[in-house]
Formats: structure tokens, C-alpha cells, sequence
């Protein structure tokens, strides 16, 4: 999954810019997941993506195959102090145009279920609950 670097400041990057997305993404304080992230970015079964406001990191987002049709999106999240500013929709947008331009006919997402604000942008946007448990709800969107 690759694409151009787009003028809204949303850029794919390169394990050794994870440092620059701490602030957003808790990496810092779990090695291990760091370290997994790190071996699936080398390895090209991860494609983490950053939105990158006056040279800061401020969100990210993360897209990993699941199988030929599907496209997981993980990791979405965009800094506190830049939310409710059309980041986190921006990000979306460019995930379905990726993943559509990749050949993918769906992608699908779990969130929280105490994570509402997140939820409710998902399916604004056109995500559908596909199956919920206690803790987490799983979406998908068709492309």
C-alpha cells in the first residue's frame, strides 16, 4: 500500500518516524508493541500513515491487509488538542481512497465501545457495526 504524499499533510511513514508519533500513539511506554509494529512496517504487513500540521505529528493511523478484499485500519487516532478539526475524517477519507486504489472492497475497524465519539464519526462516515462483544464493536465500510 503505498500512495503520494496528499496536500491535507497526510503522509506514509518509515519506522524510523515512529518516535515523532509518541505524543498519540502509546509505543513509548510498550516496548513490545513497538517492537512489533517496528518488524511489521519492515516486513511490509503494516502501513502506517501520520498527519503532519506545521511539521508536527498531531495523527496517525495504521492499514494492514487482512486478505485480499479486506483492509484492517488500526491505530487511528489523532492528538487531543487537534480533535474536532476534520483530522480524523481526513484520515478516513484518505484509508478508503488507499485501500480502494489497492484493489480492496472493504475495510473493516474495532473501536472501543466506551470510545463513542470515535464510533459515532465511524458510522457518519459510512462504517457499519458487524459484530459487538462487552468491550469492542467491529465495523466495516464497503469501497
Amino acid at each position: 500500500m503505498d500512495s503520494k504524499i496528499e496536500n491535507n499533510g497526510i503522509r506514509r511513514i518509515s519506522r524510523s518516524e515512529l518516535q515523532n508519533c509518541f505524543s498519540f500513539w502509546d509505543f513509548e511506554n510498550n516496548s513490545e508493541k513497538r517492537k512489533r509494529i517496528e518488524c511489521e512496517i519492515e516486513n511490509k504487513v503494516r502501513t502506517m500513515y501520520a498527519y503532519i500540521l506545521k511539521g508536527k505529528y498531531v495523527a496517525g493511523m495504521s492499514l494492514c491487509p487482512v486478505d485480499n478484499k479486506t483492509v484492517y485500519l488500526s491505530y487511528l487516532v489523532v492528538n487531543e488538542e487537534y480533535r474536532n478539526q476534520g483530522i480524523g475524517t481526513k484520515m478516513i477519507n484518505h484509508a478508503r481512497q488507499i485501500s480502494k486504489n489497492e484493489g480492496y472492497s472493504y475495510i473493516i475497524l474495532k473501536v472501543d465501545n466506551d470510545n463513542t465519539e470515535a464510533e459515532k464519526l465511524y458510522k457518519k462516515l459510512g462504517f457499519a457495526e458487524i459484530e459487538k462483544s462487552c468491550e469492542i464493536t467491529k465495523m466495516r465500510i464497503d469501497l
